[in-house]
């Protein structure tokens, strides 16, 4: 058995739903019955349409040829529906560009294609830190990091986002970043917020993926499970906090963009 949204195979029984055996995928957290059959159109989280992005896709200014590159030679890969859209990505990219963001911290990566957007963003001596596991797919983004010219600039850490903010405040002086996304995992956001915000400089930019979580977080009664309840927590937080100005855009599964004040 496989979860609809990811396809991953790590599954567990999760009670029932009207007499019918229910499962939550462990790697994304998606609760579905067995009989389970996907809704068309296929929907965003937020319920546009694919063809609506496809349309805002061509509309917007292209990607660079390796970038789609990276992002189509992945999609064989285990868990390849957790790529953010090119959307998410271009969007980043263009901030970064805007704002000059030369220090930027990754939490989080899957296939390397958002790294390569935003190492690509980067000015020629910027430098771009960031994290996730290690696996073939790590493999294939390096090579595409080394065709694109922005290898040196990626210094890339295997381990938790947790782990590299701890060793990152641990250090003498602390150094700041101008921009600071997140995007590993869910049920974490809230402690990734509360070390990266002490990271990031004034006006820097918080940016975080997964925020609305296919619309569960609309229904936090209903989906109990810990990546739901860390995204909640982690949007109510961020909105309460005085320390920043943030919005969210329903753009792929929900981007979160905060100003440090």
């Amino acid at each position: 058995m496989k979860c609809p949204n990811c396809q991953s195979t790590k599954i567990r029984k999760h009670g029932f739903y009207r007499e019918k055996q229910r499962y939550q995928c462990k790697d994304c957290a998606r609760q579905f019955v067995e009989n389970h059959t996907p809704h068309l159109p296929q929907q965003t989280s937020t319920g546009v349409e694919d063809r609506i992005d496809r349309y805002i896709t061509s509309v917007s200014t292209p990607a660079s040829d390796l970038l789609i590159n990276l992002q189509q030679a992945t999609v064989a890969y285990p868990l390849s529906q957790m790529q953010p859209p090119l959307a998410q990505v271009q969007l980043i990219a263009m901030l970064m560009q805007s704002m000059g963001a030369s220090r930027v911290l990754e939490l989080g990566i899957f296939s390397g294609y958002s790294t390569l957007a935003m190492a690509l963003a980067l000015p020629p001596q910027g430098q771009l830190i960031s994290c996730g596991v290690a696996g073939k797919h790590l493999e294939l983004a390096r090579d595409y990091w080394q065709q694109a010219g922005v290898a040196a600039q990626i210094n890339f850490q295997v381990g938790s986002g947790l782990e590299l903010l701890d060793r990152l405040l641990a250090a003498n002086p602390v150094s700041s970043f101008d921009l600071i996304t997140i995007s590993g995992l869910k049920h974490q956001y809230p402690l990734y917020y509360q070390r990266a915000i002490e990271l990031l400089r004034p006006q820097g930019l918080l940016i975080a993926t997964d925020v609305l979580w296919q619309g569960r977080v609309l229904n936090t009664d209903t989906y109990h499970d810990d990546f739901t309840r860390g995204i909640d927590l982690f949007n109510r937080e961020l909105v309460a906090d005085p320390r920043v100005h943030v919005s969210i855009l329903p753009i792929g599964d929900g981007i979160s963009i905060a100003t440090k004040r």
